[in-house]
């Protein structure tokens, strides 16, 4: 059995994750925006140049607010993680609203439609 090798952007999307993370919950826990912000993971290139943070909000009408404050702030983000982790070069984030929890609520409303509307389907226990 082979066991794949976590890779150093790997490792380093790992860290950025916890990081920012914690500095999004505590550097701006009075900030309206970013008060039910999740950071939920990060890609981290393969040159560790760029780090792409996917974040989603409690509240999807504060997505907009939210993605311009984490933008606005992402250089102090970025001075945040340089002082955590061990790095030669921190890479540049960019923040991206993570869609998957609207996409996957819709396609579970479609199943249930879908299992609804079928008159052959029935429900297993």
């Amino acid at each position: 059995m082979a066991f794949r090798e976590f890779t150093r952007s790997d490792r380093m999307s790992a860290q950025i994750l916890r990081v920012v993370a914690v500095a999004v919950r505590e550097e701006f826990e009075y900030d309206k925006e970013l008060k039910h912000v999740a950071i939920s993971d990060v890609d981290v290139s393969r040159d560790l140049s760029i780090a792409t943070v996917y974040f989603n909000t409690l509240f999807p009408e504060y997505q907009k607010e939210a993605l311009e404050t984490l933008k606005s702030n992402a250089a102090f983000i970025r001075s945040i993680v340089a002082s955590k982790i061990r790095a030669k070069r921190v890479p540049e984030i960019r923040f991206v609203y993570d869609a998957s929890l609207e996409r996957g609520s819709s396609l579970e409303s479609l199943i249930s439609k879908a299992r609804d509307t079928d008159p052959g389907f029935e429900e297993e226990e």
